[in-house]
């Protein structure tokens, strides 16, 4: 979806899957660097944490030492 507000073009786009890490939202653009990719990679699995257990509260959460991908952490993401 894209939209032009105050003379600037605003583009969303969204994941076709979740928990999903891109290196750069466009091919060709320069991808995240290290510590950027695993703050990016805590908040997902994290916001993954609280859709799957809705009961807890993660708000004041933080994950330490080698980050694991989100996508498949623990039996991976559950799409229903």
């Amino acid at each position: 979806m894209w939209m032009i507000e105050d003379d600037e073009l605003h583009i969303l786009i969204n994941k076709a899957f979740k928990a999903e890490m891109w290196p750069s939202a466009c091919k060709g653009h320069k991808a995240l660097d290290p510590l950027t990719e695993t703050e990016t990679k805590k908040k997902m699995l994290l916001e993954r944490f609280q859709q799957e257990n809705p009961g807890f509260d993660f708000s004041g959460a933080d994950i330490n030492g080698m980050v694991p991908d989100p996508q498949k952490f623990m039996g991976g993401v559950k799409y229903t």
